[in-house]
């Protein structure tokens, strides 16, 4: 598998949609979720990660502006 990663910014109801939308894809191996509120993306992270059983194992996690220095694209839905 080709490492792909993907950053999203704003972990709103679209961020959060579109996040489990990638993941369903099987496009990225990795997906950073960055939120001016660090608990809730956190908490959709741990959400994401709890459908990895049932769809393509994508890591999701909760980072900062600087986890997205390597991502192939970065998606803005703040």
């Amino acid at each position: 598998m080709d490492y792909k990663k993907c950053g999203i910014i704003g972990c709103g109801a679209v961020g959060a949609t579109t996040a489990f939308t990638l993941m369903q894809s099987g496009i990225f191996s990795e997906i950073v979720l960055v939120d001016i509120d660090k608990n809730k993306a956190e908490g959709e992270a741990m959400d994401m990660n709890h459908c990895n059983p049932f769809i393509k194992q994508t890591n999701v996690i909760a980072g900062n502006y600087e986890d997205l220095k390597d991502c192939a694209i970065v998606i803005i839905t703040a």
